[in-house]
């Protein structure tokens, strides 16, 4: 009888403890993580945050945007509030794919996802991430979107050219025409600390190709030895959407002399 009363009192202990650890599971999800939109582009200027702040825009935190790296699409988000955190998964459709699908599983200290697939320019892409914690409760975020376009071909200053500034006809950048659109480009000269030192926008894109803009004198100028890096962006305004779509060139390089 005694072993039985055992029994009985050590399934109540077993069953309170399992209901204990049952109602003191986590049940509450993440905070909404917060993707970030398209803000502008390098050259653009400041953007502001909210009445009291504001950032310069840069390719670091102008959200989602391309690369020149190649024909993709980098994705970024604020930083996430919680603490017990896991993972996220990334999804996208677009206008050709209407259907949402999984790109990838990425840990939680991520702050950035490069989409590499196939992206067919001037289509839309929309994305939306799923935060996860510890305990697999999830909150998904808002969509955003954004567009590519064919990347312009960088002619001169040919990459690790030596340039000398100081002769009379000066410096020249030259490209060729991205595609049959009625675009703009932006031509973008970076120093080797990355302070972005002089842009222009170049508006005549229905001119026969090549394209090019003259390199003004810059104050200060630079100095012998100093290492320039160029780009150029390219542009074209979409009215369905008021928002431009958007390319980068690849990345050249030059030593002042």
């Amino acid at each position: 009888m005694r072993h039985i009363i055992w029994l009985i009192l050590l399934a109540l202990v077993l069953g309170s403890c399992s209901g204990e650890d049952e109602s003191g599971k986590d049940k509450t999800p993440p905070a909404k993580p917060v993707l970030i939109a398209h803000r502008g582009d390098t050259g653009d200027g400041v953007f502001f945050l909210d009445d009291d702040s504001y950032i310069t825009l840069n390719d670091e935190n102008n959200g989602i945007d391309t690369v020149p790296e190649g024909d993709m699409i980098r994705l970024s988000w604020e930083p996430f509030i919680d603490n017990d955190l896991s993972h996220l998964k990334i999804y996208r459709y677009s206008d050709i794919e209407p259907d949402p699908v999984e790109l990838g599983q990425i840990p939680s200290n991520n702050r950035h996802y490069l989409d590499q697939d196939d992206l067919v320019e001037k289509h839309w892409y929309y994305y939306y991430i799923e935060l996860f914690d510890i305990s697999g409760n999830s909150t998904v975020s808002d969509t955003v979107h954004y567009a590519i376009l064919s990347k312009p071909g960088l002619i001169a200053p040919e990459n690790n050219a030596y340039v000398d500034l100081d002769t009379p006809e000066g410096l020249s950048f030259v490209w060729g025409i991205a595609d049959d659109s009625i675009g703009f480009y932006r031509v973008l000269l970076w120093d080797e600390n990355n302070d972005l030192l002089w842009f222009d926008d170049f508006n005549l894109a229905t001119e026969d190709p090549p394209l090019s803009l003259k390199l003004p004198q810059l104050s200060p100028a630079p100095q012998p030895g100093s290492v320039m890096r160029w780009r150029v962006d390219y542009f074209v305004w979409d009215g369905d959407k008021q928002m431009y779509m958007g390319s980068e060139s690849l990345e050249r390089m030059f030593t002042v002399i």
